[in-house]
């Protein structure tokens, strides 16, 4: 008997063959109008399709919203914003579905477009031997314009090349040179992802805050004997991609400990050391210009990117959210206090307002998200 025709004993629903997972953090009004379009597809409505929203501890409160109580969509609220790499890896834990499909709150999903990567999975599920381990699909603007979507692998003199190039173009692959088929990576604004290589892999590596996590995540399956694939046939629009926002200290601080981090980890040492090297002077010339010029977020961003590259250089750099606290720190400036979210609150207010038979709602504590996927 086929997965989606089985029927889960605690919902009655058919047990889904694709788990579509939303990490959020503070990107409510996207996520709404994300879930409420995977909602009306006929894959949702008839259980092959299972939907996890995973929200990172955001600042806000959870909107009260018939988009979260629907059957088939589950609510996962996190107790600290660690990342989009551990948002992905909570909601895999509650998944159902054979694939997952991880797709960012800013993306448009299209009528019909669910039901192209029902065609897509059943072509790969009908294949002889293994399936790949990850398939990407084509990115668009809100123009429809071609957006990038998938990269080769990071390389010494392939960063330094990039520093030469515009933004939108520094990380990926120009798409009229991509054709269906293998690729190094791609990225994981819309990235479809094989359950059993999740399991061999252990999910997402929870070092990364976010950046590279996906070309990280890509590297490890491809040493693993896992394909890499992009389809251009699927497609949706990806509204505020990266390269096309300007890049705030803050985030230049989670930017570049990513890169740094992913060097120390799938590349030889010696490109590592050189690209911490090559950043140490970087922070500290625009951290004097930043200082010349009376911008003291600025300065204080390159100093802490300085310090990461030395601490990762010794082998004791930080890892995970404490990226973010230091990205934050450097931003607000050390004698302002954090703010900080209120999980507990916003679970008892949104639980005891939940309707019976709606969305599920759950909480992850730090000491579930630690144990292994059963």
């Amino acid at each position: 008997m086929d997965a989606s025709s089985r029927r889960s004993p605690t919902s009655g629903r058919p047990e889904p063959k694709l788990t579509v997972i939303v990490v959020n953090y503070d990107g409510w009004p996207d996520v709404l109008s994300l879930v409420s379009r995977l909602e009306d597809e006929p894959e949702f409505l008839s259980g092959a399709c299972q939907v996890v929203v995973v929200d990172n501890a955001s600042l806000g409160p959870l909107p009260e919203s018939p988009a979260l109580h629907r059957p088939g969509l589950q609510l996962v609220l996190r107790p600290d914003n660690g990342g989009f790499g551990v948002g992905v890896n909570a909601g895999w834990r509650q998944s159902r579905g054979r694939w997952l499909l991880l797709l960012n709150p800013d993306v448009d999903v299209e009528p019909g477009t669910l039901g192209r990567i029902f065609d897509r999975i059943d072509a790969l599920d009908a294949l002889p031997g293994d399936p790949p381990g990850v398939v990407g699909f084509g990115l668009r603007n809100s123009d429809g314009s071609s957006q990038g979507s998938v990269g080769v692998f990071p390389s010494l003199a392939r960063t330094v090349f990039e520093q030469f190039l515009p933004r939108s173009r520094r990380k990926y692959q120009v798409d009229g040179r991509i054709r269906f088929g293998p690729v190094d990576w791609v990225t994981g604004a819309c990235m479809l992802v094989n359950t059993r290589m999740m399991t061999e892999l252990g999910g997402f590596d929870e070092d990364f805050f976010l950046y590279h996590e996906e070309v990280a995540l890509c590297r490890t399956a491809r040493d693993r004997g896992w394909r890499i694939e992009y389809d251009p046939t699927v497609s949706v629009i990806h509204r505020h991609p990266l390269q096309n926002r300007p890049v705030s200290p803050k985030m230049r601080v989670v930017i570049r400990h990513s890169k740094l981090l992913y060097f120390r980890k799938h590349t030889p040492r010696w490109q590592f050391l050189a690209l911490a090297w090559v950043v140490a002077l970087e922070a500290a010339a625009k951290g004097a210009w930043a200082a010349l010029r009376g911008r003291p977020v600025e300065r204080r961003a390159w100093r802490t990117i300085g310090h990461i590259a030395q601490r990762l250089r010794r082998g004791r750099g930080p890892r995970g959210r404490r990226v973010l606290a230091l990205a934050e720190e450097a931003e607000r400036g050390p004698s302002e206090p954090a703010r900080v979210p209120e999980p507990s609150r916003r679970l008892a207010r949104n639980a005891a307002s939940r309707p019976a038979g709606g969305g599920v709602l759950r909480r992850e504590s730090r000491a579930s998200a630690s144990r292994d996927r059963a």
